[in-house]
């Protein structure tokens, strides 16, 4: 019986732990509908400029899938989330990656880096619903 609980206890602190590591420090929920950019800066000491490119969205569903249209091009793929990070998936291959720096109901303030490259952008966006 001790075993028997031993490994339960086990279990269940392996699943709490993988659970927690990859949790979103956000509520999914707040992610979830259409986010246009609006600002944009190229460092962290920049101040923020309007968004004058072509106008760019990105839409997130509850199902881990997410559509983009706009600057960056239009297509779909998958995404996860961990900590402050959502990871964006094309045909499986990693796309791009949003660290939240704020994220509210509305407004949401990100820094977006892309595989292979050793620049940042920084945004801002809103959310159109």
């Amino acid at each position: 019986m001790k075993k028997i609980l031993s490994l339960l206890l086990f279990v269940a602190v392996s699943f709490v732990g993988c659970k927690e590591k990859n949790q979103f420090n956000y509520p999914l929920e707040t992610l979830y509908g259409t986010w246009q950019f609006k600002q944009v800066k190229f460092s962290p000491s920049e101040d923020y400029q309007t968004w004058l490119l072509t106008a760019t969205y990105a839409t997130f569903y509850s199902d881990g899938t997410y559509t983009g249209r706009g600057y960056f091009g239009n297509g779909k793929g998958t995404y996860e989330t961990k900590g402050d990070d959502i990871i964006t998936y094309v045909q499986g291959e990693e796309y791009a990656t949003y660290t939240v720096l704020s994220l509210t109901g509305s407004r949401a303030e990100l820094k977006m880096s892309m595989p292979g490259s050793s620049t940042n952008i920084w945004l801002i966006c809103e959310k159109q619903n």
